[in-house]
Protein backbone atom coordinates (compact mmCIF):
# COMPACT_ATOMS: atom_id res chain seq x y z
CA UNK A 1 0.00 0.00 0.00
CA UNK A 2 1.05 3.54 -0.60
CA UNK A 3 1.99 6.16 1.97
CA UNK A 4 -1.05 8.15 0.82
CA UNK A 5 -3.30 5.24 1.78
CA UNK A 6 -1.63 5.00 5.20
CA UNK A 7 -2.23 8.74 5.66
CA UNK A 8 -5.86 8.31 4.62
CA UNK A 9 -6.39 5.38 7.03
CA UNK A 10 -4.69 7.20 9.91
CA UNK A 11 -6.62 10.41 9.31
CA UNK A 12 -9.86 8.43 9.05
CA UNK A 13 -9.29 6.62 12.34
CA UNK A 14 -8.28 9.79 14.17
CA UNK A 15 -11.22 11.62 12.61
CA UNK A 16 -13.52 8.99 14.11
CA UNK A 17 -11.67 9.14 17.45
CA UNK A 18 -12.06 12.89 17.84
CA UNK A 19 -15.78 12.69 17.13
CA UNK A 20 -16.19 10.99 20.51
CA UNK A 21 -17.97 13.17 23.11
CA UNK A 22 -14.85 13.65 25.27
CA UNK A 23 -13.10 15.28 22.28
CA UNK A 24 -15.78 17.92 21.72
CA UNK A 25 -14.48 21.45 22.13
CA UNK A 26 -16.49 22.40 25.23
CA UNK A 27 -15.82 19.12 27.02
CA UNK A 28 -12.13 19.25 26.14
CA UNK A 29 -11.75 22.88 27.23
CA UNK A 30 -13.51 22.18 30.51
CA UNK A 31 -11.41 19.08 31.22
CA UNK A 32 -8.09 20.81 30.48
CA UNK A 33 -9.06 23.85 32.55
CA UNK A 34 -10.06 21.63 35.47
CA UNK A 35 -6.76 19.69 35.38
CA UNK A 36 -4.71 22.91 35.22
CA UNK A 37 -6.74 24.50 38.04
CA UNK A 38 -6.21 21.41 40.22
CA UNK A 39 -2.46 21.40 39.50
CA UNK A 40 -2.24 25.12 40.28
CA UNK A 41 -4.24 24.72 43.50
CA UNK A 42 -2.20 21.72 44.68
CA UNK A 43 1.08 23.46 43.89
CA UNK A 44 0.55 26.47 46.13
CA UNK A 45 3.06 28.73 44.36
CA UNK A 46 3.96 29.68 40.78
CA UNK A 47 7.34 27.97 41.04
CA UNK A 48 5.76 24.75 42.34
CA UNK A 49 3.10 24.97 39.61
CA UNK A 50 5.76 25.24 36.89
CA UNK A 51 7.55 22.28 38.45
CA UNK A 52 4.26 20.34 38.41
CA UNK A 53 3.73 21.18 34.73
CA UNK A 54 7.28 20.00 33.99
CA UNK A 55 6.76 16.76 35.91
CA UNK A 56 3.49 16.06 34.09
CA UNK A 57 5.02 16.82 30.68
CA UNK A 58 7.88 14.44 31.47
CA UNK A 59 5.44 11.71 32.51
CA UNK A 60 3.24 12.19 29.43
CA UNK A 61 6.24 11.89 27.09
CA UNK A 62 7.09 8.55 28.68
CA UNK A 63 3.46 7.42 28.59
CA UNK A 64 3.13 8.30 24.90
CA UNK A 65 6.43 6.59 24.07
CA UNK A 66 5.32 3.42 25.87
CA UNK A 67 2.02 3.37 23.97
CA UNK A 68 3.78 3.91 20.64
CA UNK A 69 6.32 1.18 21.39
CA UNK A 70 3.41 -1.24 21.96
CA UNK A 71 1.83 -0.21 18.66
CA UNK A 72 5.20 -0.69 16.99
CA UNK A 73 5.51 -4.24 18.35
CA UNK A 74 2.01 -5.10 17.08
CA UNK A 75 2.88 -3.86 13.59
CA UNK A 76 6.31 -5.55 13.55
CA UNK A 77 4.91 -8.88 14.72
CA UNK A 78 1.73 -8.46 12.65
CA UNK A 79 -0.25 -9.43 15.74
CA UNK A 80 -2.90 -7.58 17.71
CA UNK A 81 -2.51 -7.57 21.46
CA UNK A 82 -5.68 -7.55 23.53
CA UNK A 83 -6.98 -4.23 24.82
CA UNK A 84 -6.61 -5.66 28.32
CA UNK A 85 -2.90 -6.42 27.76
CA UNK A 86 -2.42 -2.92 26.35
CA UNK A 87 -4.10 -1.34 29.38
CA UNK A 88 -2.05 -3.52 31.73
CA UNK A 89 1.19 -2.51 29.99
CA UNK A 90 0.19 1.16 30.25
CA UNK A 91 -0.42 0.76 34.00
CA UNK A 92 3.26 -0.13 34.32
CA UNK A 93 4.31 3.40 33.34
CA UNK A 94 3.30 5.11 36.62
CA UNK A 95 4.96 2.27 38.57
CA UNK A 96 8.14 2.67 36.53
CA UNK A 97 8.36 6.43 37.02
CA UNK A 98 7.53 6.29 40.73
CA UNK A 99 9.81 3.37 41.61
CA UNK A 100 12.90 4.70 39.82
CA UNK A 101 14.82 7.96 39.47
CA UNK A 102 12.83 8.62 36.31
CA UNK A 103 11.86 12.22 37.10
CA UNK A 104 15.32 13.20 38.37
CA UNK A 105 16.91 11.72 35.25
CA UNK A 106 14.39 12.99 32.68
CA UNK A 107 12.88 16.28 33.85
CA UNK A 108 16.00 18.29 32.89
CA UNK A 109 15.47 17.21 29.25
CA UNK A 110 12.11 18.99 29.15
CA UNK A 111 12.90 22.03 31.28
CA UNK A 112 13.76 24.27 28.31
CA UNK A 113 10.56 23.18 26.58
CA UNK A 114 8.34 24.12 29.54
CA UNK A 115 10.17 27.10 31.08
CA UNK A 116 10.04 29.54 28.14
CA UNK A 117 9.47 33.21 28.82
CA UNK A 118 11.16 36.00 30.72
CA UNK A 119 8.58 36.29 33.52
CA UNK A 120 6.86 33.68 35.68
CA UNK A 121 3.55 34.59 34.03
CA UNK A 122 4.97 34.00 30.54
CA UNK A 123 6.55 30.74 31.67
CA UNK A 124 3.29 29.65 33.25
CA UNK A 125 1.26 30.42 30.11
CA UNK A 126 3.79 28.66 27.89
CA UNK A 127 4.08 25.69 30.27
CA UNK A 128 0.30 25.28 30.25
CA UNK A 129 0.25 25.32 26.45
CA UNK A 130 3.03 22.71 26.28
CA UNK A 131 1.26 20.54 28.86
CA UNK A 132 -2.09 20.78 27.01
CA UNK A 133 -0.47 19.93 23.67
CA UNK A 134 1.41 16.93 25.03
CA UNK A 135 -1.67 15.80 26.96
CA UNK A 136 -3.85 15.93 23.84
CA UNK A 137 -1.25 14.09 21.76
CA UNK A 138 -0.93 11.42 24.47
CA UNK A 139 -4.69 10.99 24.80
CA UNK A 140 -5.13 10.81 21.02
CA UNK A 141 -2.37 8.19 20.71
CA UNK A 142 -4.02 6.11 23.46
CA UNK A 143 -7.46 6.44 21.81
CA UNK A 144 -5.99 5.61 18.39
CA UNK A 145 -4.36 2.45 19.75
CA UNK A 146 -7.56 1.52 21.59
CA UNK A 147 -9.39 1.78 18.26
CA UNK A 148 -6.59 -0.13 16.49
CA UNK A 149 -6.83 -2.98 19.02
CA UNK A 150 -10.63 -3.16 19.20
CA UNK A 151 -11.73 -6.60 17.93
CA UNK A 152 -14.43 -5.09 15.68
CA UNK A 153 -11.78 -3.05 13.82
CA UNK A 154 -9.26 -5.79 13.00
CA UNK A 155 -10.37 -6.26 9.39
CA UNK A 156 -9.66 -2.60 8.69
CA UNK A 157 -6.64 -2.15 10.98
CA UNK A 158 -4.78 -5.15 9.58
CA UNK A 159 -3.95 -2.84 6.64
CA UNK A 160 -1.56 -0.87 8.88
CA UNK A 161 0.54 -3.99 9.34
CA UNK A 162 1.60 -3.82 5.70
CA UNK A 163 3.88 -0.88 6.53
CA UNK A 164 7.15 -0.63 8.40
CA UNK A 165 6.41 -0.08 12.08
CA UNK A 166 8.47 3.13 12.18
CA UNK A 167 6.40 4.57 9.32
CA UNK A 168 3.13 3.73 11.09
CA UNK A 169 4.27 5.23 14.40
CA UNK A 170 5.64 8.34 12.68
CA UNK A 171 2.39 8.81 10.74
CA UNK A 172 0.21 8.38 13.84
CA UNK A 173 2.34 10.89 15.77
CA UNK A 174 2.32 13.37 12.89
CA UNK A 175 -1.49 13.32 12.73
CA UNK A 176 -1.90 13.45 16.53
CA UNK A 177 0.41 16.47 16.73
CA UNK A 178 -1.40 18.20 13.87
CA UNK A 179 -4.86 17.58 15.35
CA UNK A 180 -3.68 18.67 18.79
CA UNK A 181 -2.29 21.92 17.40
CA UNK A 182 -5.56 22.63 15.56
CA UNK A 183 -7.63 21.86 18.65
CA UNK A 184 -5.52 24.11 20.87
CA UNK A 185 -5.72 26.91 18.33
CA UNK A 186 -9.51 26.56 18.31
CA UNK A 187 -9.68 26.43 22.13
CA UNK A 188 -7.46 29.52 22.46
CA UNK A 189 -9.64 31.52 20.08
CA UNK A 190 -12.62 30.74 22.35
CA UNK A 191 -11.04 32.38 25.41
Amino acid sequence: MSKELLNKHTAGVLGAVIKQPHWQKDELTSRLKQVLDEMRHNAGSQDAYLESLLKNVTFLFENTNRALSLLKVCVEEEKFMTQENFQQAMLEVPKLVNETNFFVENMPRFKDLVYKGSTLEEQEAHGELVYCDIRLVNDMVIDFIGTFLHPNNKDFMINLMEYASDVVVETVMQYCKTYSGLMLKEINTMK
